[in-house]
């Protein structure tokens, strides 16, 4: 099989884009269960499909639901075509056999192509996922929410934690699958970070949160396809018109990008 970030470049560049679009489902929103939550989300793919280059499935709206809910998660996997990957935001990491469960869960369960981690428990919580070469691993660095700070900028060593984990990862990257997940609301550290990291970086936090899109483009960009994915969610999958809002996203960071 071809693995994770060659299919993203690869749609990158057929699609001209770096938009991930987060499917979500949110039952207050979208009625009918899981059921509802599945036609509602596939109807967003066939709208979006040829604007963005990657999907990103939160495991927690999907679990909500319950049994129905991951079974309508299997469904969405098989129903949206192979040439676009999806990234499993799951953020896993625990000891090293509970994350080879979850890694078998996420990969060879749901057939995810990539998934987020969490680094706290340290390199080996990481490995049984890292080692999976043909997957996708991005590392949580720094996130976008408001309660960031209270740890990942702690002090490690003369430099903040989330620098650390940038340098963890650099460090497991031996089969060139680890991307790092910084988000939108920090340009100034996604710039930091990239300054001294090559890794793709998966940014979350535009719309609903904030995040300085334009910002974050320019700050994570190094000329890989792969190098700066965006992530948005509640702005495309509850648009009026996910289409026209996906496109307008596309189109923006184009723009920031300098494509015609």
């Amino acid at each position: 099989m071809s693995s994770f970030f060659t299919l993203l470049r690869a749609a990158a560049s057929a699609h001209r884009s770096q938009l991930c679009v987060g499917l979500d489902p949110d039952p207050e929103v979208i009625p009918g269960g899981a059921a509802g939550a599945l036609k509602h989300c596939l109807q967003v793919v066939q709208e979006t499909q040829d604007l963005v280059c990657c999907y990103k499935p939160n495991s927690a709206f999907w679990e909500q639901y319950g049994p129905e809910g991951m079974a309508a998660l299997a469904e969405l996997r098989t129903r949206i075509d192979g040439s676009l990957p999806l990234v499993y935001d799951a953020k896993r990491g625990d000891f090293d056999h509970t994350s080879a469960a979850y890694a078998r869960a996420a990969f060879d369960v749901l057939g995810m192509d990539a998934i987020t981690l969490n680094p706290y428990l340290g390199a080996d919580s990481l490995k049984p996922f890292t080692e999976r070469g043909e997957r996708g691993c991005y590392v949580i660095c720094r996130t976008s929410n408001p309660g960031a700070a209270d740890l990942q900028h702690r002090d490690v060593e003369g430099q903040p934690l989330y620098r650390r984990v940038a340098d963890l990862a650099q460090e497991l990257n031996q089969a060139g699958n680890l991307g790092l997940v910084i988000g939108a609301t920090a340009p100034s550290q996604i710039a930091e970070v990239r300054a001294s990291s090559d890794l793709p970086f998966l940014i979350p936090g535009v719309g609903a949160q904030g995040g300085d899109l334009d910002a974050s483009v320019r700050a994570a960009w190094n000329g890989e396809a792969d190098s700066c994915l965006i992530s948005a969610s509640r702005g495309v999958i509850y648009a009026d018109s996910p289409r026209r809002a996906a496109r307008e996203l596309r189109d923006r960071i184009n723009h920031v990008l300098g494509r015609q």
